[in-house]
């Protein structure tokens, strides 16, 4: 056993703890609870939201990383299943690491809190108090957190264990890099079956043909409710809310101050890959430069860098400039591969290792912030206070007019009594429904697990239900009709047929064309005609390698069986029968083919073997992960409270949807 233990800190995992580094600093120095009371309410909670073998996973807990998630994706929500799902796996590893006698001791739990904080601290003095608030404000307490650190170090045990026997023999990495370097020259015909159902106009014999022999399929089995209600739309009443300068400058004085910057100035060196058996001597290059720029120190200034990026860089548009990038570097969730969103999260002078990034290696430096003064922060602030407070605003009306209606019972009626202070027209309050069940798109809300929930409870006609939050604002719901289950009539469903019909056709359109190509291709030269005989063009792709998606746009994909035939075919081959990814098929013919640079896989084999040890260590931890929590399912050792859950996500659905986001500023509650 001893053996697993002395490798544990040569088998870490790099990204986790680098994760755990930034996550933890930002905790200390940088976390701002949400101002939502739901939000707090919810994050106080202790209800029972999943149990794992004893251990109790609670809605605050959830509720508290969800918002945590939320905020590092710019206010977006984030899916409070998701989080219940990782934290399951944790206390799942909690659960066997007990089992197995490897939790994490107290003196192990200090020992990483104070390297982590040390850490993200950069050396200064970590405020206690402000520690302890933060803390308290992200995990529920300060012993919820120490849990939290046990946890990723008992995981980190346990992965070790479980993975110690795991080997890689020199075969297997070879033909891994055999199979990842080969280049290949392709010529290749995707049928999309959605595209050729759009040509396929279905006849009404062809509908009622298909309902006939798939009748039971459109059984009705729920009740279908008619409901008319008003709409409180929040915009409209944001429209008036009055917003002075002195509420926005109390909003802005209530930012912290690295939350107002407009963002981070940068500098790159930049060094192009040319082809992959170059990326070695590429990544040499750029490790020596980084050596050179922090020879005096860690830090590096603005001249030193600049010097050495206007003779080394290969961007001649920033080498120029020594390196100086266009402009300031702004957060963006969206794009958290690009290299430059490093430098939000280092200090004024430092740099990156070299950074890997489509086909070429980065090295940054962190230059200063861009402060976001008042004046260039009022409007995107202004929005923000205003869809608050609108959001507020809209609430209240919305329980006092649900009072109304569930007196009167006359929709109409209450649209009217309440237009002037919604801002609105009668006729723009005053929405009705088709039938609808369950899962249905419901006209102008979609389909809204919160707008179900709402109606459940109407079942006699007249019945009138609590305000619920919809997309632009709320609904007060009024039972007008319901429909027992029943068998459906074909014009009821007819509109819901025509679409079903056409993919049914074209799936067997698109197996008998890839058929007749594959069939009429002798040679990959052979392909293009074939196709041209279809009204189809062959398409090419230069370079192919294993593990890229293969087509155009939206619709490039690829699977093992897909990746398998190409690696199998030689020059001028072209499959001979046409493979299927979901519901589209694939011929495809390799031109020209370009073994791997077996010279190369030599200069690089110690590093790909410890890849490859590490990837299959994580296959087999995940593996074993999963395997347990089925066992655990099984045995009914794992419960999960579903509608416990999907409260936490109700309030997503209750804030307003588009609020625009902008650099500097925290995510709008």
């Amino acid at each position: 056993m001893l053996k697993f233990f002395t490798r544990l800190e040569r088998t870490r995992n790099f990204v986790l703890l680098i994760f755990a580094v930034v996550m933890v600093a930002s905790l200390v120095l940088f976390y701002a609870p949400s101002n939502s009371n739901l939000a707090t309410n919810l994050a106080a909670s202790t209800e029972t939201a999943a149990k794992v073998s004893g251990e109790y996973i609670t809605v605050g807990e959830i509720a508290r990383q969800k918002e945590s998630f939320s905020q590092m994706m710019q206010g977006r929500p984030y899916p409070a299943k998701s989080v219940l799902s990782n934290l399951i796996s944790s206390r799942i590893i909690r659960v066997e690491a007990e089992r197995l006698g490897l939790t994490a001791s107290d003196a192990e739990v200090a020992a990483e809190i104070r390297e982590s904080l040390k850490a993200g601290s950069d050396g200064k003095p970590i405020d206690q108090a402000r520690y302890q608030q933060n803390v308290t404000a992200q995990y529920g307490s300060v012993s919820a957190y120490e849990e939290t650190v046990r946890d990723g170090i008992s995981g980190q045990k346990l992965q070790a264990f479980i993975t110690s026997g795991v080997t890689v023999s020199k075969e297997e990495v070879i033909d891994e890099y055999r199979r990842s370097n080969t280049k290949f020259d392709l010529s290749y015909v995707a049928l999309t079956t959605a595209n050729l159902a759009q040509a396929i106009v279905p006849t009404d014999a062809e509908l009622r043909d298909y309902f006939e022999k798939n009748k039971s399929s459109y059984d009705i089995t729920v009740p279908q409710k008619k409901i008319r209600y008003v709409f409180i739309n929040t915009a409209k009443i944001g429209e008036k809310l009055p917003i002075s300068d002195a509420d926005l400058q109390a909003e802005y004085d209530k930012l912290p101050p690295e939350r107002r910057n407009a963002g981070v100035l940068g500098q790159e060196i930049v060094l192009r890959i040319a082809t992959p058996e170059f990326d070695g001597q590429v990544l040499g290059k750029a490790t020596g430069l980084v050596s050179r720029l922090t020879a005096g120190g860690d830090t590096v200034t603005k001249e030193a860098f600049a010097e050495l990026a206007k003779g080394q860089s290969e961007n001649p548009t920033s080498a120029a400039k020594g390196g100086d990038l266009p402009g300031p570097v702004r957060q963006a969730a969206t794009a958290s591969d690009d290299p430059y969103q490093q430098l939000l999260t280092m200090e004024p002078g430092e740099i990156t290792d070299p950074i890997s990034y489509k086909g070429r290696y980065f090295i940054l430096r962190r230059g200063e912030a861009v402060p976001k003064p008042f004046t260039d922060a009022k409007k995107e602030l202004a929005v923000s206070l205003r869809n608050r407070r609108a959001y507020e605003a809209a609430a209240t009306l919305a329980e006092r007019a649900s009072q109304t209606l569930k007196g009167n019972k006359d929709v109409q009626k209450t649209a009217q009594e309440f237009a002037a202070e919604a801002n609105n027209s009668v006729a723009e309050m005053v929405r009705e429904t088709g039938y609808v069940k369950p899962g249905d798109t419901v006209d102008k809300i979609g389909v809204s697990p919160q707008f179900e929930e709402g109606i459940a409870g109407l079942n006699a006609v007249g019945d009138v239900g609590d305000k619920i939050p919809v997309p632009e604002g709320f609904a007060l719901p009024l039972l007008v009709d319901k429909k027992e289950p029943r068998p459906a009539e074909f014009e009821e469903v007819k509109t819901q047929l025509v679409e079903v019909v056409k993919l049914d056709q074209a799936r067997l359109k698109a197996e008998q064309i890839a058929n007749q190509i594959a069939s009429g291709s002798a040679n990959a030269g052979a392909l293009a005609g074939a196709a041209s005989g279809q009204n189809l063009k062959a398409l090419e792709s230069k370079a192919f390698t294993i593990g890229s998606p293969l087509g155009e746009g939206p619709s490039a994909t690829t699977n093992e069986e897909l990746e398998n035939a190409i690696y199998a075919l030689k020059d001028g081959e072209v499959t001979k029968t046409p493979l299927k990814i979901g519901e589209n098929y694939y011929i495809v013919g390799v031109t020209k083919r370009e073994e791997a640079n077996m010279d190369e896989f030599a200069k690089q084999r110690s590093t790909l073997m410890e890849q490859k040890l590490n990837s299959k260590r994580q296959e087999v931890f995940s593996d074993y992960l999963a395997s347990t929590k089925q066992r655990m399912e099984t045995a009914g050792q794992i419960t999960i409270y579903n509608d416990v859950v999907a409260k936490i996500d109700a309030n997503d659905v209750a804030t307003p949807s588009a609020m625009p986001q902008f650099p500097g500023l925290p995510p709008q509650q």
